[in-house]
């Protein structure tokens, strides 16, 4: 697909100038992109009006309202669309769940030259009006394909204890069983609120439109003429009054034990060094054999290891996290020694809580990244002598609350990979790129390039095995730190990104840490890794009661 140069002319087709907030957003979107214009507004009374609760059970009408979802809060978008040319487009009804536009609204779409058109609402355009805008008409999916109506997005994850809930933006087709599918991704259910978790799916997407009009500009948007398949994301029916009653019990009986459990159960993180490479995590019976650093107790805990080799023997530094001070530090072990029972060895004094410290090698060089999120920059450090002096040599990133980023060379170009604490530290995979180490540094033009709660934040050193690359993610759909995946990059191009989940590591069950892994890193024929336990630990009960103020999930 070439390039686009012309300005891009997009249609709404809705209820109106009264939108939810997550279509006000969505639209807002659009709107603040440079030569991305809407030149119609098609107005359809079909289905069940603004309220996504509007035709539902009594109690789940009620229920919705208690607390009722951000993302569904009415917004008037008179102001900003006023001057748009408007056009009715009820036509005749293709079952319970589809229509078509009338034929003069067929005719309008054509006339203004639309490229796409964006639709709201529970029912969906099939016939003429599909072929009518260049690109299609694009909605979204959270699982509604049936004739009953689906539940709205994440009732039923809630209701059936689901880690993950999925989302799909899409350009229908004329088929009952499939869409041309441009963006998907998962986002993390809250177990114990249902109205969160709507917002975290229906806020989370509202940028996905916009993502695809920038492909379309830059030529990128190929799958869009892609054949239809399958959207993967599982048919709900609609909820029932029992349902809904369930639901509350389930959300009420979740919350009560969340309190619980932050207040007696706190994580707990060691290293573990495993004598195998990182390549044989990806062999499916894989069962490592690990060997745990005592942690240092009291209210600290080590975690996100990485390891270097000292005339053969392996040292490793690590971020040692006090509880009281709600602080992480950059620490080291020398080989042979062991982890402080007090004060940890600090590798790399920094004025900012820190983690992850990623190393690798370059030139005869040790480099190390620390994340450093709340300094707002992704910074680049030369080991001159082991454990403790490190001298800073460039800031690769500035204005960016990276999270956990990895660098790593392929295929000619240094690549940088991170989340961005600022739009969900464990949900959406950004990608830098540059000539060289030292930069200049560009963002990927398909930023963020996934997002998926159970693959996307780094979690590990990258390595190649059999010609392909794997990178290892954090899956925190079940708990922060719940496990690793190794994912397979099936493409990696400064304008495109593709990867496959191959394998997962951990929980590590039947070990002394048995709940969770999340870092993964090669030291040469050796592996380092974190594992998790729970315990109590009084003077951690501030550390949770202080994140449970500020709205953190325990």
């Amino acid at each position: 697909m070439d390039p686009i140069t012309r300005p891009l002319r997009f249609g709404v087709l809705g209820r109106g100038t009264t939108f939810a907030r997550w279509e006000a957003r969505c639209l807002g979107a659009l709107l603040a992109l440079p030569d991305v214009r809407p030149a119609l507004l098609l107005q359809c009374d079909r289905g069940a009006g603004l309220d996504p609760a509007a035709g539902r059970p009594l109690l789940f009408r009620a229920a919705a309202r208690l607390p009722r979802p951000t993302a569904w809060h009415h917004v008037d978008l008179a102001s900003r669309l006023e001057g748009i040319p408007s056009v009715q487009c009820r036509g005749p009804a293709v079952g319970e769940r589809s229509f078509e536009l009338d034929p003069t609204a067929v005719q309008r779409v054509q006339e203004e030259r639309l490229d796409f058109v964006l639709q709201f609402g529970p029912q969906e355009v099939r016939g003429d009006g599909l072929r009518a805008p260049r690109h299609g008409v694009w909605r979204f999916r959270f699982g509604e394909r049936n004739e009953g109506g689906g539940g709205p997005p994440g009732f039923w994850e809630v209701c059936r204890g689901e880690f993950a809930t999925g989302a799909a933006l899409v350009r229908l087709a004329d088929r009952e069983d499939a869409d041309v599918v441009l963006r998907k991704g998962f986002f993390r259910t809250s177990l114990e609120s249902f109205a969160r978790t709507v917002d975290a799916v229906l806020l989370g997407v509202v940028d996905w439109p916009a993502s695809v009009c920038r492909d379309l500009r830059a030529g990128d948007a190929g799958y869009l003429d892609a054949p239809p398949s399958p959207v993967g994301l599982p048919e709900m029916p609609p909820p029932t009054n029992a349902e809904t009653v369930r639901l509350l019990g389930l959300e009420a009986a979740r919350t009560v034990g969340a309190l619980y459990r932050g207040l007696v159960r706190h994580d707990d993180w060691t290293i573990g060094v495993v004598d195998a490479p990182i390549r044989a995590f990806l062999e499916r019976d894989f069962r490592p054999a690990v060997g745990w650093i005592p942690p240092p107790g009291d209210a600290r805990f080590i975690a996100d290891p990485f390891g270097l080799e000292i005339d053969g023997d392996l040292s490793i530094v690590y971020e040692d996290f006090d509880y009281r001070t709600a602080r992480g530090t950059i620490a080291a072990i020398p080989a042979g020694e062991a982890v402080p029972r007090t004060a940890p060895r600090v590798a790399i004094e920094l004025t900012v809580p820190s983690s992850y410290p990623f190393l690798f090698h370059h030139d005869a060089n040790v480099y190390c990244i620390p994340e450093t999120h709340a300094a707002r920059e992704v910074s680049l450090y030369r080991l001159v002598e082991f454990p403790d002096r490190w001298d800073k040599v460039a800031t690769l990133l500035r204005g960016i609350a990276a999270v956990d980023s990895t660098v790593f060379p392929h295929d000619g170009r240094w690549w940088l990979m991170c989340t961005d604490h600022d739009q969900g530290e464990n949900l959406r995979l950004f990608i830098w790129h540059a000539p060289r180490l030292e930069g200049p540094w560009e963002p990927h033009a398909a930023n963020p390039v996934k997002t998926d709660i159970r693959s996307s934040r780094p979690g590990g050193t990258p390595f190649v095995h059999a010609g392909a690359l794997y990178r290892p993610a954090q899956d925190c759909s079940r708990t922060y730190g719940g496990r690793i995946v190794i994912n397979r990059v099936a493409r990696l191009t400064p304008t495109a990104f593709e990867e496959e989940t191959v394998a997962a590591v951990g929980p590590l069950s039947g070990t002394r840490f048995p709940e969770g892994v999340h870092t993964l890193s090669a030291v040469g024929e050796r592996t380092v890794l974190d594992g998790k336990r729970y315990r109590f630990m009084p003077r951690a009960v501030p550390y949770v009661v202080r994140r449970g103020l500020a709205g953190a999930r325990p």
